[in-house]
Formats: C-alpha cells, sequence, structure tokens
C-alpha cells in the first residue's frame, strides 16, 4: 500500500513523517504530498492526496517537515522561506477543464509583434508561406496552492505527447503543408482536467505543388519521356541503319573478294589453258617444220638421184604440191587462234590493210619464230623471210628505232 505513493516520476526522497497529532503518515513527492490514515471499515490505510507540488513547497530535498496545529485539519509545512499553512479538509477534487486562450499565424519572415491572431474556434486555412504558430492555453480555475500543468500533441507533425509543463503556450515554426490536429490537456496536482481543447488547421500546398503545377508536371514529364523514348529510338535505329550498312559494306567486301578469288581462280585457269594452247600451237608449228625439213631433205635426195623411168619427178612433183598447199596454214591458225584468239582481231582493227600474207607472217612473229623457222613454214629462203619482215615494217609504220617483235608482242 505505501510503495503505491512512490513511482520514478514522482520520487523526491522517499521521507517519511509520522503526524503525532492525528496519527498520519506524511510522504512527500513531485506532484504533491500523500499522508495514509486509518481505514474505516478495516485497518488497511488509505492513501489522500494533498495537491502542494515540489515547486509550490520550495523546500530543501530530504528536510521535509509537517506540524500540526491546534485547530484541526490545519497543518504547517516547512519551505526554503518560511512556511505553508493549509486545511487538509478543504476539498481540492473540483472539476475543472482546460481552453484555448488564442492562436497566431506568422508569416515566416514576419516576427511576433506583426503576426495575426485567428480565430481557435474555427479550422484554419492557411497559405503555404503562414507555416508557424503560437498556441496558447489556459484552466479557468484558481487555486492558491496549486499551479495547473499541461500536455500537448500535434497530430500530423509530433504524435507524441510532451512533457507536463507549466508553460501555457505551445510554439510551431516552419510547418510543412497537410493537416494538423492540436491537443492539449491539464492537471491540478494529480487531477486531470476533464476535457482535452482541441483546434485544427490546414496548411495549403506551396505553388509549385499546386494541383495546376502537378499537372503541368505531369504533361512535362509525359513529354519528356516520349521526347527521351523518340531519342532513344531514333538513336538505335540510326544505329541499326549504321550496322546494317556496315554490315552490308562487309558482305559487298566479301563479295568484292569473292569475285576477285574466282577472278584470279578463272585467270589461273585461263593461263593454263593459255599455256597448254600455246604448247600446243608450238608443237603443231614444230612439226610442221619439222615435216617441212623432211619433205625438203627428200626433194634433194630425189632430186639428186638419177632417174630412168620419170618416177622421180612424179615424186618430186607430189613433195611440191604438199609444200605449197594451205592445210598447214589452216592448221596452224586455228591453233593460234585457240591460244591468242584476241591478237588476230586487233591486228586487223589496228591494221586493216594487210594481206594474208601478212597477217600469216605477224603470227610466226609473234610466236618469236626464227627467220629459218618462218622460212620451213613459208617455203621460202631467209633472206626472202627478211624482206617480207622490212616491207611488213613499212605498212606497220614503224619507224627504224621501233622493234618488229616488240610491236606484234604488245598488239
Amino acid at each position: 500500500v505505501l510503495s503505491k505513493a512512490f513511482d520514478k516520476d514522482s520520487y523526491v526522497s522517499g521521507k517519511l513523517l509520522v503526524d503525532k497529532t492525528a496519527g498520519y503518515l506524511w510522504v512527500f513527492t513531485k506532484p504533491g504530498i500523500r499522508y495514509f490514515t486509518k481505514g474505516i471499515l478495516s485497518d488497511m490505510p488509505l492513501m489522500k492526496i494533498l495537491p502542494l507540488t515540489e515547486a509550490d513547497r520550495n523546500g530543501i530535498v530530504g528536510y521535509e517537515s509537517v506540524v500540526g496545529l491546534p485547530q484541526e485539519g490545519y497543518y504547517l509545512f516547512g519551505t526554503s522561506t518560511g512556511y505553508i499553512s493549509t486545511d487538509i479538509n478543504q476539498s481540492f477534487e473540483k472539476d475543472f477543464r482546460v481552453e484555448l486562450a488564442g492562436v497566431k499565424r506568422m508569416v515566416k519572415t514576419s516576427s511576433l509583434q506583426n503576426s495575426k491572431e485567428v480565430s481557435p474556434n474555427i479550422e484554419g486555412k492557411f497559405e503555404n508561406s503562414e507555416n508557424s504558430f503560437e498556441i496558447s492555453y489556459y484552466v479557468p480555475e484558481y487555486n492558491k496552492f496549486l499551479k495547473p500543468q499541461y500536455q500537448y500533441q500535434l497530430k500530423g507533425m509530433y504524435p507524441e505527447w510532451s512533457r507536463w509543463s507549466s508553460s501555457s503556450m505551445a510554439s510551431f515554426e516552419n510547418l510543412p503543408f497537410g493537416t494538423y490536429e492540436f491537443n492539449v490537456r491539464a492537471r491540478l496536482g494529480d487531477k486531470v482536467a476533464g476535457n482535452m481543447a482541441t483546434y485544427s488547421f490546414r496548411i495549403a500546398r506551396p505553388w509549385y505543388l499546386s494541383n495546376m503545377m502537378l499537372l503541368v508536371y505531369f504533361f512535362a514529364i509525359l513529354f519528356f519521356s516520349l521526347f527521351i523514348h523518340y531519342t532513344y529510338r531514333r538513336y538505335y535505329r540510326r544505329k541499326q541503319r549504321k550496322l546494317k550498312e556496315e554490315n552490308e559494306k562487309e558482305l559487298e567486301v566479301l563479295k568484292l573478294q569473292n569475285d576477285k578469288e574466282i577472278i584470279r581462280i578463272k585467270n589461273d585457269q585461263l593461263k593454263a589453258d593459255f599455256k597448254d594452247k600455246s604448247n600446243e600451237l608450238a608443237a603443231s608449228t614444230m612439226s610442221i617444220i619439222k615435216k617441212n625439213q623432211l619433205l625438203s631433205q627428200v626433194k634433194e635426195q630425189l632430186t639428186a638421184a638419177q632417174d630412168d623411168n620419170g618416177s622421180v619427178k612424179k615424186i618430186v612433183a607430189i613433195i611440191d604440191r604438199n609444200l605449197k598447199q594451205t592445210d598447214d596454214w589452216e592448221l596452224f591458225k586455228e591453233a593460234f587462234n585457240n591460244a591468242d584468239r584476241d591478237f588476230l582481231k586487233n591486228l586487223e582493227k589496228t591494221h586493216p590493210n594487210l594481206t594474208p600474207n601478212d597477217i600469216r607472217l605477224c603470227s610466226y612473229l609473234r610466236l618469236n619464230l626464227s627467220s629459218k623457222e618462218m622460212a620451213e613454214l613459208l617455203h621460202i629462203s631467209p633472206r626472202s623471210v627478211e624482206i617480207k619482215r622490212y616491207r611488213l615494217r613499212k605498212k606497220l609504220n614503224l619507224t627504224h628505232d621501233e622493234n618488229l617483235v616488240s610491236y606484234i608482242l604488245r598488239l
């Protein structure tokens, strides 16, 4: 039972005093003086409260004192400067209320003297710049021994209740926009007021957070997002097109390389074919030359032999016809066209005044045959070949310094 008089928030010194006059047990705490009396129907002690706070008593901790006066119910309580007399039978249990005295709103750059009073009974609606307030409150009840204490909260900003304080004013500065509810309650001694005073108010959003500006922000963000989307889309399309062009260029380069390789292979094949045909032409040419040489030697031997019945003359006539026939030239011409088909065309185009014999001589010169070899093919003497070469130079309009074979090879 006695422990109910002590708790961590109200403990002062723990000193217990016995009143010799009435036999009360006195305990001194922060919110008041408590005393225990005998129970009416039982021996269980009863605790009563005398609401004289530690501040009102202004005593010295550990030296608390109480003295009963002859008059019933009157006591003296010592202080550091004197004493307090009171009648403990006087009722301190009257009901009381807490009321709002006033609300002052202030602009951020304004001082307290330039503040403006607003009605605490009407819900406040303020601009965003009007975000500092002073709210005062009071208890309309007088007691010479008791001073009211207050506790407040600001829902929307400070949901916790403040500590009990004797200050009758609360101030708030630079509150953000939003809806708030200010609540205050009071107590006298250990008794709490039967009501809670309330003031509601709302601070408007700043202009840059108004509905119109939020709509502007929405469309700005929307347009910016579309712009970013379009920019990125155009960028990636350009990048994709560039990549496509690079791939096409690479494919084109590869195609050119492949075509070049194919052309190289074809050229190699043509060179091989040309080499084969040149070999074939050389072989046929040498075959004709050897055949003509053989026939010429046979003719010489037969001519030197004696002929009684005229058979040798007949054989010589056959050899002459064989040497003079054009079959060998036709065979040579066909082989030459297969090996170097463009030469004769270029020769006829460049020098249309050449005779078939001149063209034949040019063909032998392109094969770089000697005068003796050409004489065998043409069935004339080497001297006659030199004369033909001289005449051919004149028809080709060659100067004295120009080489006939070199010119023929360049065609």
